[in-house]
C-alpha cells in the first residue's frame, strides 16, 4: 500500500520517519511539496519517499492520504482536490471535527481523527483514533500505542493532555538540575532521571484497568523516602496546579 502526506510539517516527519524505520517500511511515500526543504530532507533520507510534483499528485498516487495541513489552510488546500472514494483519509488537523473536514475530501467518506505525537518518529507514544478503522489502525500500530475512542470529543480531551509535554521536559529538568548540584554529571544526571521516568511510563503502561492510585501507594512504604516526598508535595499543594494547567488550555481551544 502506497501512503501520501498533504502537508510537510513536523508531525509528518515524524510519522514518516517511524515508518520508515520500521521492521517492514512502505514501498511508496508521497510526501507534497508544499514545504520543499523538509519533502526534499524525507526523500534523501528515506528510500520509499518521493516528493511529488503537487498535492494532486499525492492524492492520485496514494492508496491512503494523510491530512496534515493548518486548519485554517483547510479549505484552500483541500477543496481543489479530487480524492477517490475508495481512499481512507486520515485527519490530523487540530481542532477540527470530522465533519468540517468531510465535505473537503467526497467522494471519500473513510475518514479518521487521529492525533499522534513526534514520538511516532521512535515508535513511542499514545496515539488516539476515532472512528475504528482497520486500515489505519494497522498504518499507526508499528508507531506507538494505538487507543480506539468511542467518541470524537474524546479526542479533543486528549489532545488537551498533550500540552503538558513541556511542563513534563521541564520537571526532569528541576531533577537533573538539583541532581547536578549535588555533584553529578550533568549527562548522566540527565539519563538517570530519563531512564527512570521511562521504566516508571513503562510500568504504568501495563497496570491493570489503569489503576495508577495503586502504584502510588505501592510505591510509598511507611516512613519511607517516597512517602516523605509525597507528604512534602501535598503540603505545597499537590499535583492541582495541572489540573488547573489543562483547565486552562481547555478553556484557550474551546
Amino acid at each position: 500500500m502506497d501512503y501520501g502526506f498533504i502537508g510537510t510539517g513536523a508531525i509528518t516527519s515524524a510519522i514518516v520517519t517511524g515508518l520508515c524505520t520500521t521492521d517492514r517500511p512502505p514501498q511508496k511515500i508521497w510526501v507534497s511539496p508544499r514545504n520543499r526543504k523538509k519533502a526534499a530532507r524525507l526523500a534523501e533520507a528515506y528510500v520509499p519517499v518521493e516528493m511529488a510534483a503537487d498535492n494532486q499528485a499525492v492524492v492520485d498516487r496514494s492508496d491512503l492520504v494523510v491530512l496534515a495541513v493548518l486548519p485554517q489552510h483547510k479549505e484552500s488546500i483541500l477543496a481543489p482536490l479530487n480524492f477517490r472514494s475508495d481512499q481512507p483519509i486520515i485527519h490530523l488537523l487540530a481542532g477540527t471535527p470530522i465533519a468540517a473536514v468531510r465535505p473537503l475530501v467526497l467522494p471519500a467518506t473513510q475518514i479518521v481523527r487521529a492525533v499522534p505525537l513526534p514520538c511516532t518518529a521512535i515508535h513511542k507514544g499514545p496515539i488516539a483514533l476515532y472512528p475504528h478503522h482497520d486500515q489505519v489502525t494497522a498504518f499507526f500500530r508499528p508507531l506507538g500505542t494505538v487507543i480506539q475512542l468511542d467518541r470524537e470529543s474524546q479526542l479533543e480531551t486528549l489532545s488537551i493532555v498533550t500540552a503538558l509535554m513541556a511542563p513534563y521536559y521541564a520537571m526532569m529538568e528541576a531533577v537533573t538540575a538539583w541532581t547536578t548540584a549535588e555533584g553529578i554529571q550533568r549527562e548522566k544526571a540527565a539519563a538517570y532521571a530519563a531512564a527512570m521516568f521511562g521504566a516508571l511510563a513503562t510500568i504504568a503502561e501495563s497496570v491493570p484497568g489503569g489503576d495508577i492510585p495503586a502504584l502510588v501507594a505501592e510505591s510509598m512504604t511507611p516512613g519511607g523516602l517516597n512517602e516523605q516526598a509525597m507528604a512534602t508535595i501535598d503540603a505545597q499543594g499537590g499535583f492541582e496546579s495541572l489540573n488547573k494547567a489543562l483547565d486552562a488550555v481547555k478553556e484557550k481551544i474551546a
